[in-house]
This record gives structure tokens, sequence and C-alpha cells, in this order.
């Protein structure tokens, strides 16, 4: 039989050679993924490592940065209670001067600051109470 290929026989050779290219063809476009997909893969590994390697340097960078400025805030809080201790024995001293010299006077600014004291506490809540004859 003759078509545009010539035989039948020369017909089935060229579909043999297409198919043999295009395995050949298949194989090579298999072996290229393979080899962009390990290429792939070394460069996410590479990335992943630097990646690490950026975090635990900013954690580093960043422990650094709170650990002066933690150190600093702690300085400085100790200067502040520095002062204040002072300034509290100063005014305690002050205040048992003043209790010994004016002992009544003493007294009735502790009644007055307890009454204002207990005013402000109770003073959101009401405290009415209702008598009821029972007559």
């Amino acid at each position: 039989m003759t078509n545009a290929y010539g035989t039948s026989d020369e017909a089935r050779d060229a579909v043999r050679d297409a198919a043999d290219t295009f395995n050949d063809t298949a194989g090579d476009v298999r072996a290229e993924a393979k080899r962009a997909a390990k290429r792939a893969q070394k460069s996410a590994v590479a990335a992943s490592g630097a990646l690490a390697e950026a975090a635990t340097t900013l954690a580093r960078d960043a422990r650094t940065v709170m650990e002066d400025k933690v150190g600093k805030a702690r300085r400085e809080a100790e200067v502040q209670y520095g002062k204040l201790k002072v300034q509290a024995k100063q005014r305690a001293e002050e205040a048992d001067v003043f209790v010994h010299e004016k002992p009544y006077m003493a007294l009735a600014a502790a009644a007055l600051a307890g009454f204002l004291i207990g005013h402000l506490i109770s003073g959101s809540r009401s405290n009415v109470v209702y008598l009821r004859d029972d007559r």
C-alpha cells in the first residue's frame, strides 16, 4: 500500500523514528527536570541556612540591645531608689519631730486622714438604711 510516506513499512518506520525521537526528548526533559529539581533543592537548603543564620544574628543583636537597655534602666532605678530612700528617711524624721512637738495636732491630722480615706473608699456605694416601723 502506498501513502504520503510511501509504503506502509516506510510509514511504520517513520512513526517508530518519531516515537523514538519523542521518547529520547522526553527522557532528556525528564533528566533536565531532575537536575533542575536538585539545583532548586540545594538552593532552598542554602536559603534556609542563610535565613536561620540571619534569624540567629537578629536574635543575638536584639538580646544585646535589650540587655543594654535593661542594665541602663536598672542603674537608673537604683539611683532613683537611693534618692527616694533618703527622702523617706528625712520625711520620717520630720514627722517624728512633729509628733513629739505637737502630739494632739498629729492625732487630729491622723483622724482626719482616716476619715477622708474611709469616705473616699465608701463613697462609690450607698449606705442608706431604711427602717420600717412594725407597729
